[in-house]
This record gives structure tokens, sequence and C-alpha cells, in this order.
């Protein structure tokens, strides 16, 4: 009988431990799959983001074929997604761009570091912009570049108002120097003397 007893206790054990082990399997199956959702619920919210960027979003591969475009993109550039995917970025360059700017562009991304700058490109109708850029490498985990990401500003309306502004100050200059008079512009608060025309720089 007590033989029999140490059998049943044995048994129970190897029970229990087998129950404690796959309990502690079932508690890692469901950490994996916490965080799968989590990871996949942050995927979910970087995909929105992009989508969403007031920004064009643009990914290459290593040989600059574009990979994917975001909305943004083909609301500034007029280029579907269909019509860009698989193309060069160079569809959009209009020739204005300085050589020197794509020269320095690739040496930068080539040796694993981000390129900022502006670029004039030209749309789908023919129409020129300006953009602000910034283009990165993109490193996979054993830190080997993979693909490369930019992220653009359309930046005409702004290059507009400061063309207009120099404009409006060189008509300015323009007239004040053409005054026969002397003329110079102070500081009220201070005296000190901000501006004088050509009139009164011959005078003075």
């Amino acid at each position: 009988r007590l033989d029999r007893l140490k059998v049943e206790n044995a048994k129970i054990s190897a029970e229990s431990a087998a129950l404690a082990a796959e309990n502690e399997a079932l508690d890692m199956d469901n950490q994996k799959l916490r965080e799968a959702l989590e990871n996949e619920e942050k995927l979910r919210t970087l995909s929105a983001a992009v989508e969403q960027s007031p920004a064009s979003v643009v990914i290459t591969d290593l040989d600059a074929s574009i990979l994917y475009v975001n909305p943004k993109f083909t609301e500034v550039t007029g280029y579907a997604a269909a019509e860009s995917i698989g193309q060069n970025p160079r569809i959009l360059q209009s020739g204005l761009t300085a050589r020197g700017a794509f020269e320095q562009l690739w040496g930068q991304l080539t040796s694993g570091h981000s390129w900022h700058g502006e670029l004039i490109n030209k749309r789908k109708d023919g129409t020129l912009y300006f953009e602000d850029a910034h283009i990165a490498p993109v490193k996979d985990l054993s830190g080997v570049i993979s693909h490369y990401v930019a992220i653009k500003t359309d930046i005409t309306e702004r290059k507009r108002v400061e063309a207009s502004l120099l404009e409006s100050e060189s008509r300015f200059r323009g007239v004040f120097d053409s005054v026969g008079e002397a003329i110079f512009i102070h500081d009220a608060e201070t005296g000190a003397i901000l501006q004088v025309n050509r009139r009164m720089g011959e005078m003075y």
C-alpha cells in the first residue's frame, strides 16, 4: 500500500509539474500575443501618421526606385501613387536645382548621413515649386542601409512672399535714393540713425 501511495504521489507531482510547465508556456504565448498586438497597434499609428502627414513622404530602395508615396505627395506633385511607384524621383526634377546640391545629397546619404536642403522641382502639370527637403538613409537591424526616406515641405508660397518683400524693398530703396533732398531715418527712442538716402550721403 505504501508503494502504491508513493507511486500515486509521484504521478501527482509529475502531473503538477507538467501543468505548471503548460501554464508557463501559455503565459509566454499570451505575452508574445500582447507584444504582437502592441506592435501592430504601433504600426497602425505610424502608418496613419505618415498617411495623414502635412508633409510629402517618399520611400525608395537603394537604387532610388520609389516604393511608397503618401497622399500629400500626390496633392503637391500631381502624381498618383500608382504613377510614382517604380519611378525615380528624377521625374520631379526641373533642371533648376544646382548640380552641386544633388552631389552633396548623395554623398551624405551613401555615407550614412541625412541631408537637408531646398529643391526646385516640377509638378506633373509642368509648374515649378520649391521644397524644403529632409532625406535620410534607413538602416536595418544590422546597421546596413536598406532604404531612403524623404520628408518634404512645399515652401513655394513662402518663397513668393520673400521675393515680394525683396521687390518692395528694392522699389522703396530706388525711390528713397532718387529723392533730391537729404533724408534719413532714425530710431524714435534712441535717436540712432537707421538709414540715409544717397543725397544725404553725398552731403555728409
